[in-house]
């Protein structure tokens, strides 16, 4: 039986990244993992913390489809899961078989890199959006989906490289925040019932994700609020600005054990 304290952290996480979640339609499980990974190290990441998020997207991205289900543009759902299944088994496997430390360490170079790339890019929004949709920018972009499922496999968290797409392919908040739930609604489908018959996730992580519910829909109702009357920009900020954090707490943790001057945690 998992610590109250535990219980706690794990809820106000997985709450405040929902409401973020379902306010953009994208960053719920990348802004948790990682600072559920700093605060809870006593839960496994593959095992548990994983699969407790997917648990949960799937129940947000439910909401999420629910409420703005006539903003679904089908025809960008079909060609954004066509890349992605392409990378979606590679992460799976490379998932399955490294190490905890490394995958830690990973992650932190990942969730650095996307909220410096997210940053530098909102300097140069207006040159980005100037940009002619050659062949080689479109393969690009197709480069763009596949990486995105194969992070997705590792972490379920490969939003932000989806985002890079879906900013140019969906123009106008409400379309792209019900089109990427979809896709994770879907990809999470997957990804867990892979997981159940790999016998991948921990008994404790299903009560763990059974408490969250309950939050994650309250989640969704605050977040739609707020989806409908205030800003994106400033959210976006805020979130990736934590990332920032996050991710250089993840590679300061990590480091020293890949380099073998600190002992395992």
């Amino acid at each position: 039986m998992l610590e109250l304290e535990v219980i706690v952290i794990v809820v106000c996480v997985i709450f405040a990244a929902r409401v973020l979640e379902s306010i953009m339609g994208f960053g719920g499980t990348v802004l948790a993992l990682p600072i559920l990974a700093i605060l809870t190290p006593i839960l496994d990441i593959k095992s548990t913390l994983v699969p407790v998020l997917a648990l949960g997207n799937i129940v947000c991205c439910i909401g999420i489809v629910w409420v703005g289900r006539k903003d679904l543009v089908w025809s960008e759902l079909k060609a954004i899961l066509a890349w992605m299944a392409i990378g979606l088994p590679i992460g799976f496997l490379v998932a399955g078989y490294a190490s905890e430390v490394s995958l830690r360490f990973v992650l932190g170079l990942f969730v650095l890199a996307v909220a410096v790339a997210y940053l530098i890019r909102r300097e140069n929004a207006e040159v980005l959006q100037e940009q002619s949709e050659s062949p080689l920018v479109r393969a690009y972009r197709r480069v763009i989906l596949i990486l995105a499922g194969v992070v997705h496999g590792m972490f379920t968290t490969g939003g932000p490289l989806l985002v890079v797409y879906a900013a140019r392919a969906l123009r106008t908040k409400g379309l792209f925040r019900v089109t990427l739930a979809m896709v994770w609604l879907i990809l999470n489908i997957v990804m867990v019932s892979g997981w159940i018959a790999d016998s991948r996730i921990a008994a404790q992580a299903w009560p763990l994700a059974g408490i969250t519910i309950p939050f994650i829909i309250g989640a969704v109702v605050v977040g739609d609020h707020f989806h409908h009357r205030l800003p994106e920009a400033t959210f976006r900020k805020a979130a990736y600005v934590l990332l920032l954090i996050a991710g250089i707490s993840l590679i300061w943790k990590s480091l020293p054990v890949l380099l073998g001057i600190a002992p395992l945690a």
